[in-house]
């Protein structure tokens, strides 16, 4: 019986201990393939483009030829990178990808939030932080913990920084 209540005791406290335990940074991330590559590459130049200040890059790719204020960082995407304190993903909708490259700007906490929307078939830069969320049943903010939190089907993680924690 005592040994018995031993065991008994012993699992408890195991699955106690495994339930307050946390996943490692990014373990749970939807990582699976991405439904729109062609999308995901443009994102990925236009984010490249605005840290190297090239507007020309970034304008040629808009909805209507918008032209759009591109925000300057102190860091160059090399040094971010480089320091492992970032994360990039995507939130997707039927013709509206909602990007996040959120990361460390010089002991900075900073977002780059991009908007594309599929326009005759092509996908083009719709807006330039914050997000375009006209047609979401989503707000800014339940977008952005929908990708930090880095898990569904309609979410995924491109990279998530050795040093990013989740958000």
């Amino acid at each position: 019986m005592k040994k018995s209540f031993q065991i008994l005791l012993l699992v408890c406290l195991f699955l106690a201990l495994s339930a307050c335990s946390t996943a490692p940074n990014g373990l749970n991330d939807n990582k699976s393939k991405s439904p729109d590559e062609a999308a995901d590459k443009l994102a990925t130049q236009t984010i490249e483009a605005i840290f190297a200040k090239d507007a020309t890059s970034v304008q040629k790719n808009t909805v209507g030829n918008a032209l759009f204020d591109l925000p300057t960082y102190n860091s160059t995407y090399k040094e971010i990178i480089e320091g492992k304190d970032y994360l990039y993903g995507a939130y997707y909708q039927k013709n509206k990808i909602y990007y996040l490259f959120t990361f460390m700007d010089k002991e900075k906490p900073e977002k780059l939030e991009l908007t594309l929307q599929k326009v005759d078939g092509a996908w083009q830069l719709l807006a330039l932080t914050p997000w375009n969320t006209k047609g979401t049943d989503l707000t800014e903010k339940e977008i952005y913990n929908k990708i930090g939190k880095g898990t569904g089907d309609d979410i995924r993680i491109f990279e998530r920084g050795a040093n990013f924690m989740r958000i």
